[in-house]
């Protein structure tokens, strides 16, 4: 399967998926691209009973305590009924797995410091809060904030 885009500006957006059959993978596709086109970046949300939609790139990170999963913006803690690894699924590119119970959105990233032992630590653009960033997947975040400042 091969993936092609073509950047048009005279023309109407438009996603055009050309296969021989419909395959399950196809159908999937298919399936996705709609729901992302319908949903667009809202996610939903719960505080205080009350049910929040916000856009994905106001998140500054995602955390899982005590089996339920926090969604932190720069001023709010929300909890999402989605976990973990499905909130990785639907969050932008920009997004990037911290330890084995964070993400962190990198486009938000204003400074990574490594302690001596390995473990990292991640501040945020207009807000205090920080995560920390496990030694397995601090490359990983730090390359990934490095690829989304250049893209910018």
């Amino acid at each position: 399967m091969k993936l092609r885009l073509e950047i048009d500006d005279s023309s109407e957006e438009e996603i055009v998926i050309r296969a021989k059959s419909l395959t399950p993978e196809i159908s999937r596709l298919t399936e996705g691209v709609q729901d992302l086109l319908e949903r667009g970046n809202a996610l939903s949300v719960r505080s205080g009973g009350a049910e929040r939609f916000i856009n994905a790139n106001e998140i500054v990170f995602a955390e899982v305590m005590a089996s339920k999963t926090y969604v932190h913006t720069a001023n709010d803690v929300f909890v999402s009924p989605l976990r973990l690894h499905e909130l990785e699924l639907i969050l932008p590119r920009s997004f990037a797995k911290a330890s084995k119970s964070c993400i962190v959105n990198t486009a938000k990233i204003c400074s990574l410091l490594r302690s001596p032992t390995g473990v990292g630590e991640a501040g945020f653009y207009g807000t205090v809060k920080k995560t920390y960033i496990s030694r397995m997947y601090y490359k990983i975040v730090r390359d990934k904030t490095e690829e989304t400042r250049s893209i910018k």
